[in-house]
């Protein structure tokens, strides 16, 4: 068949059935179909072009009319403040499949806080959930990690401090930064809080999953078999994670990411939702059952005030005899 001039496609069946298409520059389209000429055993070849306008996605999108007043709205009411830490580079030695990298990278601590903190469920599986502002680096450690933990902190001073030194992001103080030793495991973000009086545990625990995943390394190299692991070495153990003690932390959920399907459009765009299900509690400084943890509105860290009126309690409510509607 001979070639047409000025038509800017290729024929892949000397016999096509369906319409071919071919998108041109500036979105011209150029489309072939087959009309009959009359005569059997002869069709024609049309070709028909359009220029279509490729809708344009703004670079400064308009905002909802009640974009202003709902966050207006939203600020006069109290929100949990939270503290979430995790580990970078804390991937389980079990799952890796590609040992093409000549090192193991040593893990670095990221913590994040969030004000977005709530429960999602209490039975028969405890669940809570909270929103990260993308783009986020604990967020990414987040998920390759699987796992995370939620510090709930005290109302009051020493609370404050934990939860405003993670508002400023994972990077390091500048001096901090020249000072560390590149390649080394260290507590990153996570080393001024020895200055507020609060410990992290775990931190000799992670090290040692990370040497012991090297070894791991290169035992399996020395087999010859890179592409998998081996049956006949112990994986190393994983799974520790900083964990915040001092006054200030009022418990400490231990959690395990529940990886969500991303969004199908572009509403969640600057944002992420988590789902963590709850596998351990562990109680902080404060014994009092009773305390009210952090709380932010209006821009500011807040203290819940004197109670209202007190709501009976499931137990009392049953015994009573009173019906909820």
């Amino acid at each position: 068949m001979k070639s047409l001039d000025g038509l800017q496609w290729t024929l892949k069946s000397a016999r096509p059935r369906y319409a071919s298409f071919y998108t041109m520059p500036r979105a011209q389209v150029s489309f072939l179909t087959w009309k009959s000429s009359g005569q059997a055993g002869s069709p024609r070849l049309l070709c028909h072009s359009k220029i279509l306008e490729r809708p344009v996605k703004p670079s400064n999108p308009t905002r909802h009319v009640l974009s202003r007043p709902m966050r207006a709205v939203m600020r006069q009411i109290p929100h949990p403040v939270v503290v979430i830490t995790t580990l970078e580079n804390a991937h389980s030695i079990a799952e890796v499949r590609d040992w093409s990298n000549d090192q193991v990278l040593p893990p670095v601590p990221r913590a994040m806080t969030v004000s977005s903190f709530t429960s999602l469920s209490v039975d028969p599986v405890p669940r809570v959930t909270f929103n990260v502002s993308l783009p986020s680096t604990t967020y990414q450690a987040l998920m390759k990690c699987g796992r995370f933990n939620a510090h709930i902190l005290s109302s009051d001073d020493h609370g404050v401090r934990i939860a405003d030194l993670f508002t400023r992001g994972n990077r390091l103080p500048v001096a901090e930064e020249t000072t560390r030793n590149v390649g080394q495991p260290d507590l990153g973000v996570l080393a001024g809080l020895e200055k507020i009086g609060v410990q992290v545990l775990g931190q000799e625990r992670w090290q040692q999953e990370w040497e012991q995943a090297k070894d791991y390394r290169e035992k399996v190299a020395a087999t010859g078999a890179m592409n998998m692991n081996n049956p006949d070495i112990d994986l190393p153990p994983s799974g520790t994670l900083p964990v915040l003690q001092g006054q200030g932390v009022m418990h400490v959920l231990k959690c395990e990411y529940r990886h969500l399907s991303p969004p199908v459009n572009g509403d969640f765009d600057h944002h992420a939702i988590v789902i963590g299900e709850v596998l351990d509690i562990i109680p902080g400084e404060s014994k009092n059952d009773n305390s009210i943890a952090l709380a932010y509105a209006d821009r500011a860290y807040r203290q819940i005030g004197e109670k209202l009126l007190d709501r009976p309690t499931s137990d009392q409510e049953s015994s009573s005899g009173k019906q909820g509607n």
